[in-house]
């Protein structure tokens, strides 16, 4: 009795041990089912850093701070950028931050910020507002936000930077180490904790260079193509466990050349960390007083005499201001423009342009003409004003705002 009980307890459990090794009745699992592979991880190495990228994106959003540093034995010069990105409407906002030291000389000031029509550099500080249509600009020191639409971007290329470095292609904001990245090959990988990974990459000289304004390109590397300037920046770049990137850090220092404004300058690096994924959400619009860089941003010849100006337009450009009420705060006031051709060479023009000006301040000095004031000249050839123009200088006097 107790040998036919035990054979009867025996065959349930020979059936259930047979069903967990064939997989049951087949419909919970197929006989060629094979663990899922990581977007990231598992593809080929060159490759995992695009990859990482695109993980990146499909987040959705991210917060992100980014530093720039240009190492000098005169110290560092450091812009901070710092914001909101959102992927998947194309939208984003930032806030740019320049620390110079003060051992630094003001044509580097100059280089590194922009230049202005005055003794000063470009703004320090500014915030921006990227989407797919349009670019919102605003200096710190001023009251208002400048809205350059798609139409605005495109006509600003005329020979300066436009507004238009502030957009990426691989990020809403433009400049950010990300832009790098996409045509990035990875070349070793180490694991890290809590299932990250660490990357060793190349990024493209062509690539790297891009990320810089047009203006401050010109300081940096040689011409482009030559055998010195084919290696790329290497690149350490770091992403969590679902293969979204968190940091990046990227040696440019091959930019750097031995001559010009620069000169001093022995490292340039790129420093960007990512957070906040999928949470982050930049603001949809600017508040407060907005006006359109259309009608607001123009050259300073076209400045009627009376008028005043900001500086500051957001596209680093030193013929470009912005048109402002006098009534209020600003950096500089037209007073007379001259027709006057051009000299033998930039300096016999610009002495010419300075002699015009002085002459019509003692002749017809407005009652708002500051006493002892410090007169600038702004000379332009006749083919910045379009057909029948002519060579003209701008006399203007500048404000303490608008020298700070």
């Amino acid at each position: 009795m107790i040998s036919r009980l035990a054979r009867t307890a025996a065959l349930p459990l020979a059936l259930l041990l047979l069903t967990a090794c064939d997989g049951g009745d087949g419909k919970d699992a197929s006989p060629g089912a094979r663990p899922t592979r990581h977007p990231v991880f598992d593809q080929a190495l060159d490759r995992q850093v695009f990859l990482a990228l695109r993980e990146t994106q499909k987040a959705g959003s991210a917060s992100f701070t980014q530093t720039l540093s240009f190492g000098s034995a005169k110290g560092t010069a450091v812009q901070t950028l710092s914001g909101e990105l959102d992927f998947a409407k194309g939208a984003g906002e930032a806030a740019v931050k320049w620390q110079v030291p003060e051992k630094h000389s003001a044509e580097v000031r100059k280089t590194l910020l922009g230049s202005t029509p005055g003794r000063a550099s470009g703004t320090a500080s500014a915030g921006f507002v990227v989407d797919r249509q349009r670019i919102h600009y605003r200096a710190a020191s001023s009251g208002y936000w400048l809205r350059y639409d798609s139409a605005d971007i495109l006509a600003a290329g005329d020979g300066s930077d436009p507004i238009g470095h502030l957009r990426g292609s691989e990020s809403p904001i433009g400049g950010l180490l990300l832009e790098g990245m996409g045509s990035a090959d990875a070349e070793a990988r180490q694991n890290g904790p809590a299932g990250s990974r660490t990357y060793r990459a190349e990024m493209p000289f062509s690539t790297g260079w891009t990320m810089f304004p047009a203006d401050l390109r010109k300081e940096l590397a040689a011409e482009m193509g030559t055998s010195a300037l084919r290696t790329g920046f290497p690149l350490m770049v770091s992403v969590d466990r679902r293969g979204r990137i968190t940091h990046g850090r990227a040696d440019m220092s091959r930019l750097l050349r031995k001559s010009g404004v620069l000169a001093d300058v022995t490292s340039l690096t790129m420093d960007l960390t990512l957070t906040g994924f999928g949470s982050s959400k930049p603001a949809a619009a600017p508040k407060g007083n907005v006006r359109r860089a259309a009608e607001a941003v123009l050259p300073m010849r076209g400045v009627r005499s009376g008028g005043c100006v900001d500086f500051d337009s957001g596209r680093r450009a030193a013929h470009v201001v912005v048109d402002v009420p006098c009534s209020g705060p600003y950096d500089a006031r037209v007073f007379a423009q001259i027709p006057l051709r051009q000299g033998a060479t930039k300096a016999e023009t610009q002495e010419r342009a300075d002699i015009a000006c002085t002459i019509a301040r003692d002749m017809v000095a407005p009652a708002w003409m500051p006493k002892s004031p410090e007169i600038w000249a702004w000379w332009t050839p006749a083919g910045m004003s379009g057909p029948g123009g002519k060579d003209l200088v701008t006399c203007y006097v500048t404000t303490k705002r608008g020298d700070s």
